[in-house]
């Protein structure tokens, strides 16, 4: 059982309620990516980091948990069907969008580099969205966004996978909270 040493001896509705007891206000979603190990990844993350819920926008309900190393069990995967549905969600629940992308010249006006320090001021309820690896995220998402969230390369490669930046995003946002 990968939990931390106090939970071993917990039940599932034990480690459960600790972990929704012991969360952050804050969600991640992914557009229908191509790669359960990307959504397994996500939602580790989420729980490593103690964000509040994780979805899945488009694709099948199927996915492959063998990723989360047990995690799914304590957070919740919500699916949602299509990407107007999820923009629908997180207005009505009160979260910021915050779209998290390579830089896209049509959206300058509203992209800021993670390394920024000032990148989390004022946003108390974001849902991060991450979107497929080959096609990223649609006009419809990004339109929707409050803001979009990049991750500089320093190196030749053009981006990071999907899992990898939700968790270096994840990581940074909780950092942010942890001290502010």
């Amino acid at each position: 059982m990968n939990v931390l040493d106090h939970l071993k001896n917990k039940s599932v509705d034990d480690i459960k309620s600790y972990c929704k007891d012991t969360c952050i206000d804050a969600g991640v979603a992914m557009i229908h990516v191509n790669g359960d190990f990307n959504l397994s990844t996500l939602v580790r993350n989420a729980n490593f980091f103690g964000f509040k819920e994780a979805m899945y926008v488009g694709g099948s309900k199927q996915w492959d948990r063998r990723g989360t190393v047990g995690t799914h069990h304590y957070t919740d995967l919500n699916h949602i069907k299509t990407e107007q549905d999820f923009v629908t969600y997180v207005n009505d629940n009160g979260y910021t969008l915050i779209a998290v992308e390579n830089n896209i010249p049509k959206y300058s006006d509203k992209t800021v580099s993670i390394f920024n320090h000032w990148v989390f001021t004022g946003v108390d309820k974001p849902m991060f969205v991450f979107g497929e690896e080959k096609s990223g995220l649609s006009d419809y998402i990004l339109d929707n966004a409050d803001y979009i969230v990049t991750i500089p390369a320093y190196g030749s490669v053009r981006s990071l996978n999907v899992g990898t930046t939700s968790g270096i995003v994840m990581g940074f946002y909780r950092n942010y909270i942890d001290n502010n």
